[in-house]
């Protein structure tokens, strides 16, 4: 698995992207279907991010089975 350092880089960058989108929806949409695919966006990043935290905890899991081993 990835070091915690990177796990947070990458947490950083889609939640950078995920305002960024949101920012987008607020200023700059114009039409339904940009405003659909900002949507789209939207849900793939969190989707993302839940999914980082998942396998953070899934590891956590494994690890403390390991050290009680």
């Amino acid at each position: 698995m990835l070091d915690i350092d990177t796990v947070q880089n990458i947490r950083h960058y889609i939640k950078k992207r995920l305002a960024e989108t949101k920012e987008d929806i607020v200023y700059s949409i114009d039409t339904i279907e940009k405003l659909q695919y900002a949507k789209g966006k939207l849900s793939a990043y969190e989707s993302l991010l839940q999914d980082l935290k998942d396998l953070q905890k899934r590891e956590d899991i494994f690890n403390e089975d390991i050290d009680k081993t």
